[in-house]
């Protein structure tokens, strides 16, 4: 009773987590982290329904981490079928409680794919795979967990006393994930806006700077000792806030967003005003994201030593958040191609944002830029351009 009571302690307190998430990104790694914690997990993979296709979005992988590797930024997409325990959940709402994926009678429609294991010298033993179900009843994503461990880190099976708490935080977690869908949605909607006045503005471009975004503040958090929950609430609020970074270009004119050759000195003058256009849009803060987006929309071209606008701050007058976009932005426009020019090679994009820091980037954040490189290489080539 008391192992009962403390499951659900921990459910409930996982719950209060996510329903405060609105970030889907965001909601979905804490999710894994959350539903890993109370079922003593050692490792698990989320994945996302739709249009009928499986979208694999996070990994997590104590032992793999233990040794030293680190869990690839990975998105890929594969038919929906009941051919992969995933996929069978994913189609039948069903859940699956495997004792030994190697040992799965072969008159099952499902089967265990070995190839990642084999590829991180891992053993996958037991696997709890749960359908995250909307009020519709409709299954969004399959929560996949794998390798319980007793107390002495030993793989044992996912006791079959565990699966109701596991199914109770399974639609917990898709409820906080329904609504954050529908919170991308509208904020892709927003971009779509502005995307359809500047073509360089698009969903791609505007999710990588909100990965890139939070990929720096990690670094920086982690080094600054932030605490866990002021960490969770900070990612989320800027993964949001950071895609709205040129919201403003909205109220600028065509003649000058899609202008093929050089600004004029006036014209660079209006486009400067994207900023202040864009924290007007944003204004009257009811919330954190209310006011981190605006102060991003304002001060992400204001630059270190003060050469920047719409206001020529300098240093730390300039909001973290909006220091981070900055890098996060100018990372990806060199990085990306353009109508004028063509991406640059990964070593050009480092020597020139090397140049950068103390003059238009804060050149405390050089090091947590550069720590996370890897990072945010494999986040470029999770949201290609379409």
């Amino acid at each position: 009773m008391s192992d009962q009571r403390e499951f659900m302690e921990r459910v409930l307190a996982a719950g209060t987590v996510l329903i405060n998430i609105g970030d889907i990104d965001i909601l979905l790694e804490q999710m894994l982290t959350e539903a890993r914690f109370f079922t003593n997990a050692d490792a698990g993979s989320i994945y996302i329904v739709g249009n009928g296709v499986l979208s694999f979005r996070y990994s997590q992988n104590d032992t793999i981490v233990s040794r030293g590797g680190r869990i690839p930024y990975t998105r890929f997409s594969v038919p929906l079928n009941r051919s992969s325990m995933a996929g069978y959940v994913g189609c039948t709402a069903e859940t699956l409680n495997i004792s030994d994926v190697r040992n799965i009678p072969k008159k099952a429609p499902y089967s265990f794919n070995d190839g990642y294991d084999q590829i991180s010298y891992y053993h996958t033993r037991s696997c709890l795979t749960l359908p995250l179900m909307s009020n519709r009843h409709a299954v969004l994503g399959v929560l996949q967990l794998i390798n319980a461990r007793d107390e002495n880190g030993k793989f044992i099976d996912f006791s079959s006393d565990l699966e109701p708490l596991a199914k109770y935080f399974a639609s917990l977690a898709a409820l906080a994930l329904e609504r954050a869908m529908m919170t991308r949605t509208l904020l892709l909607r927003m971009v779509s806006m502005t995307e359809l006045r500047d073509p360089k503005e698009t969903g791609p471009h505007v999710n990588r700077v909100g990965s890139y975004a939070v990929a720096i503040y990690d670094s920086w958090a982690e080094a600054g000792g932030a605490g866990e929950r002021d960490r969770i609430h900070t990612r989320d609020v800027l993964r949001m806030a950071a895609m709205l970074h040129d919201v403003g270009k909205t109220g600028i004119s065509d003649s000058i967003l899609k202008k093929q050759d050089s600004l004029t000195t006036d014209e660079r003058k209006i486009m400067q005003k994207h900023c202040t256009i864009g924290a007007d849009i944003l204004r009257n803060c009811e919330s954190a994201f209310d006011e981190m987006a605006m102060d991003i929309a304002l001060h992400h071209h204001e630059n270190w030593d003060g050469s920047g606008y719409p206001k020529g701050l300098k240093k730390e007058k300039i909001p973290l958040m909006a220091r981070i976009t900055a890098v996060a932005d100018v990372f990806d426009a060199l990085s990306s191609r353009r109508v004028y020019k063509d991406a640059w090679a990964d070593s050009t994009v480092t020597d020139e944002m090397e140049k950068l820091f103390g003059a238009k980037f804060d050149p405390a954040l050089r090091e947590h830029f550069n720590s996370q490189l890897d990072v945010l290489r494999e986040i470029k080539n999770s949201y290609p351009e379409q």
